[in-house]
Order: structure tokens, then C-alpha cells, then sequence
């Protein structure tokens, strides 16, 4: 499957972006993190080849995207949105896993009208704090002895004066393997690429989220949407089942389906099966 890569104009630099010329309607997938590579999603854009025509951005924060701040919600948004207008999309879904799933909602909150259906997998929710807490025990619970034994030591070598650059990365390839009920099933995709820290100052993203979950942001708008929307959880993530239905309720006519078996990437623990089920859904969907 070929595709095509554009510089995509933003504050403060570009947004690169892959575009496939799978047929179908067009598709934005956006990645989890924030600020942990695109290549992250690749086995779902692969996946979605014969549904969706899928651009791929990577967020600000992460090479060759500019890496300039600030990184707050509402840049992100903006970001997404300059990107629709680059490829001349009036309209896209939008297909966000996790923090993906979250930026997706707000986009879809922000401009309802650029967004043609929302599908979001294992997402950051909606409703304080979105999961984010009970993630982080379950991925540290799951651990071996030796797994935690090094997150500890990691952890103290962080909380130094002047910690060495890049442990946040191990840190993540510690806990990869929690991600999967089956401890270690999700191999992560090469290296984890962890964003550099802004300047003083400058608003990073998760900062702004905890601000929008302060604000209600998405509790107020979610229930003015009128978009399809699907939400796929992995039965045996650490992700809380709670963050997915509870932001699901907000939404008027939004549909969960729960895969057995699989963890927080459920298109890499079952291959083809997310597909299966949009195709399922959008089958039910008026035309």
C-alpha cells in the first residue's frame, strides 16, 4: 500500500504526516502518549487499509514534526485541524488510541462540524481523571519482582537533581509489558521515543488536560455530539473499563464493544478483529 509524506503547516513549524491511498472515506489516526511516536499505531493503520483513506500525523513534540511548544490541548486541536485543511478534508473520522482517543474528543468537541464519526480505542476518558490513576497502579501490580525492583531503581535515578536524559523511555519499556493481560504478549514497536520536556512556562499536554478535566470540558460538550461513535476496550487492560463507559454514556448513541482477551493494543493482541468490528458497526450505521 503506498503513501504519500507531507510537511503539514503549523504554529511554530510542520506536522509531518503519512497519507495512504487505501480507497474509502478519510480518516485521521492519531496516536497514544502523548508524546510517544506514531509508530505506535502503524499495525492499526495497516489494519485499516481496506476501510479507511488514513492520515497519519505525528504530534508536535516528536521529530520530524516541529518540536516546539507550546503543547496544550488546544495546539493540538488547532494542529489537527490545520491538517484537515492542508489535504482539503472538509470532513474526517477521527480513530485515536488512548491519549489519541482523548485529543479526538476534543477535537470533535471543538469542531463538530470537521469531524464525520469519532471510533476510539481504549481512550483517556472523559470524566476526572480518565483512568489515568488506576492505569498506573495496574501497570505497576502486573509487574514481576525483578520488573519492579528496576522500576524503583529508575524512578530514584529520575528524582536526582539533574537525572540522565532518556529514562523516561526505560521507564516505559519497563512497563510495556503490563500493557497485555498476558504479561509481555505487546513486544513495543523499536525503540519508545519520549518527547523532550518544554521550557519553564511553556504548557505541556498533560497539564492542559488536567486543566480541561478541571474546567468539564468534555463532560459539558460530549452530550451535544452528533457524530457515530464507537469505543473498543481491551477486557484485560490495565486501562479501567469504567473510563471507557461512563465517557461513553455522555455521548447520545455511542456503542462499546469489549474484546476478551486482549490488553491495551487489541489490534496487535488479535489481529484484524478492530477491523471486523467497525466494519460490523458502520454496516448498522444509516447511510
Amino acid at each position: 500500500m503506498g503513501y504519500d509524506k507531507l510537511d503539514v503547516p503549523v504554529t511554530n513549524g510542520t506536522l509531518f504526516t503519512t497519507v495512504r491511498d487505501s480507497p474509502g472515506p478519510e480518516a485521521v489516526i492519531l496516536h497514544g502518549g502523548p508524546g510517544m511516536g506514531a509508530e505506535m499505531v502503524i499495525g492499526l493503520v495497516e489494519e485499516y487499509d481496506p476501510v479507511f483513506r488514513t492520515a497519519l500525523p505525528q504530534q508536535r513534540g516528536l521529530d520530524p514534526s516541529t518540536l516546539e511548544g507550546p503543547r496544550d490541548v488546544e495546539t493540538h486541536v488547532a494542529d489537527e485541524i490545520a491538517m484537515l485543511d492542508a489535504l482539503g478534508w472538509e470532513r474526517a473520522w477521527f480513530i485515536g488510541h488512548s491519549w489519541g482517543g482523548h485529543l479526538a474528543m476534543h477535537v470533535a468537541v471543538a469542531h463538530p462540524e470537521r469531524v464525520a464519526g469519532l471510533i476510539l480505542i481504549e481512550p483517556l476518558g472523559a470524566v476526572p481523571d480518565g483512568g489515568a490513576a488506576a492505569l498506573s497502579q495496574v501497570l505497576v501490580d502486573r509487574l514481576t519482582a525483578d520488573e519492579r525492583e528496576q522500576l524503583d531503581e529508575l524512578l530514584r535515578l529520575q528524582a536526582e537533581p539533574e537525572p540522565k536524559p532518556g529514562l523516561m523511555s526505560v521507564v516505559m519499556a519497563t512497563l510495556w509489558p503490563s500493557y497485555s493481560p498476558v504479561h509481555g504478549n505487546v513486544v513495543p514497536p523499536g525503540k519508545i521515543r519520549i518527547e523532550d520536556p518544554l521550557p519553564d512556562g511553556e504548557p505541556d499536554t498533560m497539564a492542559s488536560v488536567r486543566a480541561h478535566f478541571d474546567a468539564g470540558t468534555l463532560e459539558r460538550g460530549l452530550p451535544s455530539l452528533r457524530v457515530p461513535t464507537l469505543f473498543v476496550h481491551g477486557a484485560g487492560s490495565p486501562m479501567p473499563l469504567s473510563a471507557t463507559t461512563e465517557t461513553a454514556a455522555l455521548i447520545p448513541g455511542a456503542r462499546v464493544e469489549i474484546i476478551e482477551g486482549v490488553g491495551h493494543f487489541p489490534w496487535i493482541e488479535r489481529k484484524g478483529y478492530v477491523r471486523e468490528l467497525t466494519e460490523a458497526w458502520r454496516a448498522t450505521l444509516p447511510s
